[in-house]
């Protein structure tokens, strides 16, 4: 029997869901719930949770019937089920998601909402460190709550996010606990030869300063041998990335590892 095109688009998307159940575990359930909510669940969701369903579960939708390869239904999937997994959690814990149009559609039938939805999920789709994908959904989570995050500010950080590599992202949790890190109290100027470990670390840490992620105490780092690890310390969009995508969940073992080698 011939499903019609919209339960064939549900059962494609429930498809795409629960192949990221890999990555995302046990939110599969939860988000399945969380976008199935008919008119019962959607009142319990209120205006805001329920526009933003709906936004979710069309763009997903809309992806899950595009030609992905394996691995990219498992990336999509997982980030689009821990997404919403998490703003079902949040609800049911007292919060409302943001209730100023973000999700509501235009004349066009898009809405900003959905945009950064298509925005994070296709970045997603694409990420081979797959070890962002979590801090990617966390960062789609936040961006629902917070109506301080204005849509081409989401499109930003979302752009960012993906640019930064999975070390950079350690980085910036290292930039914060920086004080309770043994990390090198001077730079590296005068220092003839860099191993290769700690010239990957030096590259990043001076890339994050370049695209103002980060700041050295005020000090103009020009070149590698400018990065001082102690003073390293998240700003602007930097702090921004650190809060939304919850980079402080980053495993601490992995941060010591990469705060180990620049001390």
């Amino acid at each position: 029997m011939v499903l019609p095109l919209n339960e064939q688009r549900d059962e494609s998307l429930r498809n795409m869901i629960d192949s990221g159940a890999e990555i995302a575990g046990g939110a599969v359930g939860g988000a399945l719930g969380f976008l199935a909510a008919g008119p019962l669940g959607a009142a319990a969701l209120g205006a805001g949770g329920s526009a933003a369903a709906i936004a979710i579960k069309r763009i997903g939708g809309e992806l899950s019937e595009r030609f992905l390869g394996p691995r990219e239904k498992v990336r999509t999937g997982a980030v689009l089920a821990l997404a919403s997994s998490e703003i079902e959690a949040r609800i049911k814990g007292g919060e409302a998601v943001r209730d100023d149009g973000f999700f509501n559609s235009g004349p066009d039938g898009r809405s900003d909402g959905g945009e950064v939805v298509e925005s994070v999920l296709l970045k997603s789709q694409r990420e081979p460190e797959e070890k962002k994908l979590p801090y990617m959904a966390h960062l789609l989570a936040a961006i629902s709550f917070d109506p301080g995050v204005s849509a081409g500010m989401a499109q930003q950080l979302t752009r960012l996010a993906e640019q930064l590599t999975y070390r950079q992202l350690c980085l910036l949790k290292v930039g914060v606990h920086r004080n309770t890190l043994r990390l090198r109290g001077s730079d590296y100027r005068g220092q003839g030869s860099f191993n290769r470990e700690l010239l990957q670390l030096l590259y990043e840490c001076h890339d994050l300063y370049v695209r103002g992620l980060v700041n050295f105490g005020g000090e103009v780092a020009l070149g590698l041998a400018d990065v001082k690890p102690s003073a390293m310390e998240p700003q602007g969009f930097g702090a921004e990335l650190f809060n939304l995508m919850k980079l402080g969940a980053i495993p601490d073992d992995e941060v010591l590892v990469i705060s180990g080698r620049l001390q």
